[in-house]
């Protein structure tokens, strides 16, 4: 098990499930989502600005993408990167800094993975016709507070910290 992984609440299975994501990767594309005026729903934008302080390789891409990553389409699909993960706020009923990964049809099928306008799916069925090997990952984080002007909680930052730290081992540990 990983350094991250050890100290943290990661499991063998999601650090498995980061690395298999990983596989045959070609470029990354990293979409930090929320809003920064709404205490933890910038927690996914909180991610990024981390991973950004990072020396990831120069086949990782960050995007701050705030509330609106569909925003972002035409950069991402010029880009043209065949992984891409999403970071961001999600309710699923846990304890406040929990951390899962989504399939796109739990998304699909009502989940409400977000509280931004466009379905988060959305993205990867308009991007797909131009890159037809592209996979998405949609990582969540249980918020504790999305109420306008709160802080980050400090679960949210400490989940924050340890997946940034997490997901920067393992896109280090490939070897392209």
């Amino acid at each position: 098990m990983s350094d991250a992984a050890k100290k943290n609440q990661f499991t063998p299975e999601f650090v498995q499930a980061i690395d298999d994501f990983l596989v045959g990767i070609k470029k990354l594309a990293i979409l930090g989502i929320g809003n920064e005026d709404n205490g933890d729903d910038a927690v996914g934008l909180y991610v990024l600005k981390i991973l950004q302080e990072e020396s990831l390789p120069d086949w990782v891409t960050n995007f701050y993408c705030e509330r609106v990553p569909e925003h972002f389409l035409g950069k991402i699909r010029k880009l043209g990167p065949n992984r891409i993960i999403l970071l961001d706020a999600a309710d699923m009923k846990e304890i406040p800094g929990a951390i899962a990964i989504f399939s796109k049809e739990a998304i699909s099928q009502g989940f409400h993975f977000s509280t931004h306008t466009l379905s988060l799916t959305m993205l990867e069925e308009f991007l797909k016709p131009e890159i037809p090997d592209l996979k998405t990952m949609y990582v969540g984080i249980q918020p504790k507070q999305i109420y306008f002007e709160a802080p980050l909680s400090k679960e949210c930052k400490e989940a924050a910290e340890e997946l940034a730290e997490l997901l920067t081992e393992r896109i280090h540990s490939i070897r392209k």
